[in-house]
């Protein structure tokens, strides 16, 4: 089998999947709420109340429609429970309502999936290439070419050789393991998919998502995993299981950033005053240079200047660089320890957060001399780059910060980094701000 030039040039478009399910799901409800509120009368303060209930019950509940007529009649109980100008139950008024928005929730997820099913019928096919190195990827090659009406087309295999398989498919070999990265940055592919167990690193697997292309994990027959794959996440008995995408490659990163930017400098002119009054108090405690610049490392392992409040003796740049614990003779005063215990030491980092060298919530930075020791002792410490460090992380509000467990540490950091959200940021800020108020730090 010889290999083929790739296809295309072209770009992987922004999904807004996620986005416009969130608008659907929106305009449902103001479509369903207003119409079955109109049976029992109520005022526009009773069908905020329904809004926020009805979508907070969603959220608890889940999404399908089988839910709609429970989320719906529990809403108009509730409503009508906490409000005197609702009808109170069970009112025929009110269980007509109900029974409105069910049937009007039911009906538009019927129209949005039947509309979703016409647009994918005039979407042009989705190119896809396939990772193997056996038979199962040969298969599933030619079941996707067998069936267009799955709108995958694969237009060609990666691996080191398919030995047996030549006379399955009519696909060409585009590319090896070590040569797809740059062959998939050229071409107009947009799906990759992983079948059975090819001999390929996690690492190569990352790069292969940061080209923009949806990664899909279709284990073999034999596989273990086989058996945890739910139904819907079949295609023509294959199951297909999509790699989470990146932190940064979801629509709301950029949206954290800016955040992080603005909420960083309001908070510095805020704090200011009390940033000013620590400073003194190092000052008048330790001496001159109380505001210093410590080597960290940052995203993707770049290094960058932190700056902190001195608390502590100084020292020879080795021990500063070296030094892992720190004991109390070290400590400059009482004034110093209370900076240390309550983190204000920490304040002046929000500058670093508004220049984009850190973030707010993130993994907290370590020395270079560290991660380079920590990365060959702890397994995938050094994947806590792969988003910007921050003032405070998932790790430090579990305790973990000084001299504690560094693999617990990095394995709640990329626990972070997988699962980041904007309600975990929250979560982690609600914890840090209880921790300093315990005299805990974070």
């Amino acid at each position: 089998m010889q290999h083929s030039p790739a296809p295309g040039p072209g770009r992987r478009p922004l999904s807004l999947r996620g986005p416009a399910t969130a608008l659907a799901g929106l305009g449902r409800e103001a479509l369903c709420l207003p119409a079955a509120a109109a049976l029992a009368g109520w005022t526009v303060t009773n069908l905020v109340a329904a809004v926020v209930l009805a979508w907070g019950l969603r959220a608890v509940l889940g999404r399908r429609a089988a839910v709609a007529p429970v989320a719906g009649l529990v809403t108009f109980m509730l409503e009508a429970w906490w409000f005197a100008a609702a009808p109170p139950p069970p009112s025929v008024t009110w269980l007509a309502a109900g029974a409105a928005y069910a049937a009007l929730g039911w009906l538009l997820t019927a129209v949005w999936q039947v509309a979703g099913r016409l647009v994918a019928r005039c979407r042009a096919p989705r190119q896809a290439v396939v990772l193997s190195s056996g038979q199962h990827g040969a298969r599933l090659a030619k079941a996707l070419l067998q069936h267009p009406e799955y709108r995958v087309e694969p237009v060609g295999l990666i691996g080191d050789g398919l030995p047996g398989c030549e006379d399955d498919h009519d696909l060409p070999l585009l590319a090896t393991f070590d040569t797809c990265v740059p062959m998939l940055r050229r071409s107009a592919v947009r799906t990759v998919i992983v079948a059975g167990r090819p001999p390929i690193s996690r690492t190569l697997l990352q790069q292969i998502s940061q080209t923009g292309c949806d990664v899909l994990f279709a284990p073999a027959p034999d596989d273990l995993a086989h058996d945890f794959v739910v139904p819907d996440r079949h295609l023509h008995s294959f199951p297909l299981v999509p790699m989470r995408p990146r932190a940064q490659q979801r629509p709301l990163w950029l949206v954290k950033r800016v955040m992080d930017s603005a909420i960083a400098s309001l908070a510095l002119l805020a704090l200011s005053p009390v940033l000013l009054l620590c400073l003194l108090a190092a000052r008048i405690e330790g001496g001159p240079g109380v505001l210093f610049r410590q080597r960290r490392v940052g995203m993707n392992g770049r290094p960058f200047d932190m700056l902190k409040i001195r608390t502590l003796k100084p020292c020879s740049p080795h021990d500063s660089a070296t030094r892992w614990t720190v004991g109390e003779n070290r400590i400059s005063g009482p004034i110093a320890g209370f900076l240390r215990k309550t983190s204000l030491d920490e304040l002046p980092q929000l500058w670093n957060v508004v220049i984009g060298q850190m973030s707010l919530v993130g993994p907290r930075p370590e020395r270079p001399f560290f991660v380079e020791q920590f990365s060959r002792q702890v397994e995938h410490y050094d994947r806590r780059h792969r988003v910007p460090v921050g003032i405070t992380g998932w790790a430090q509000v579990h305790g973990l910060r000084g001299d504690t467990s560094i693999e617990e540490r990095a394995r709640l950091d990329n626990y972070y980094i997988e699962a980041w959200s904007f309600g975990l940021d929250l979560r982690i800020a609600l914890r840090t701000v209880g921790c300093v108020l315990r005299l805990g730090g974070a």
